[in-house]
């Protein structure tokens, strides 16, 4: 499957940012890290009440994190899902980490060339390439593309890219596929970010994908392939 041109990728996300408007969106480096561990397997609405019990609770800087009472830690936890124990030790990492970058993470990662910032950021818990794109988008400590998981699921689906063998090669062939389609600035790559997560949770869903409602699905590889109709 070829990927499709650069004026398709560009009216495929023209198109989905005139429906889906723009998720409200953390900015802070250490806060994206967090929201990213705050629970497993969870939705946005019960992830942002554990996020917001944690803030009042714990705190949200590294030294609030690294001397935060396990108890507290770990009764925060317990509502987040299976494997309760190994989340509050990645919070205490992320908290260690944070507290030895300065406890300013926006700060400590302008300071540093981009190379070394991304590495910084993979230095936390359960943060590998795609989580550090979206950490330097979203805090705007650079501008390139970004994807989580619901957003390369679209992409793929809709012959955007070619699927490759594993996870890690899906998100570097999207996102190179973003960067050479798109217009570079960071509005533009927040809105893709944005529009293609909105889709993926709403219509082009992991199982059971709502193909007959689903606006592009004249030009969707996954129905000519699937036959969804």
């Amino acid at each position: 499957m070829a990927c499709k041109s650069v004026s398709d990728v560009r009216t495929v996300i023209a198109r989905l940012t005139r429906i889906y408007r723009p998720a409200r969106a953390l900015s802070e480096p250490l806060q994206l890290i967090l929201w990213e561990n705050i629970g497993y397997l969870i939705d946005d609405e019960r992830r942002a009440t554990l996020f917001a019990e944690f803030k009042e609770r714990v705190g949200l800087t590294g030294s609030d994190i690294a001397r935060a009472p396990r108890s507290v830690l770990l009764d925060i936890a317990k509502r987040g899902g299976m494997n309760a124990a190994t989340r509050v030790e990645r919070w205490r990492a992320i908290g260690e980490v944070a507290t030895a970058a300065g406890d300013d993470l926006r700060a400590a990662l302008r300071a540093l060339p981009l190379r070394k910032a991304r590495a910084l950021i993979k230095k936390f818990p359960a943060i590998g390439d795609p989580g550090a794109d979206k950490v330097l988008l979203l805090s705007g400590i650079d501008s390139r593309p970004a994807l989580e998981s619901n957003g390369l699921r679209v992409m793929l689906r809709l012959g955007i890219c070619p699927e490759q063998r594993s996870y890690a090669a899906n998100y570097h062939a999207a996102v190179a596929v973003l960067k050479a389609a798109g217009k570079p600035t960071r509005k533009w790559y927040m809105s893709a970010y944005s529009a293609l997560r909105a889709h993926g949770q709403a219509v082009c869903k992991r199982s059971s994908p709502l193909c007959v409602a689903c606006p592009l699905d004249a030009i969707c590889a996954h129905v000519r392939l699937s036959g969804a109709y």
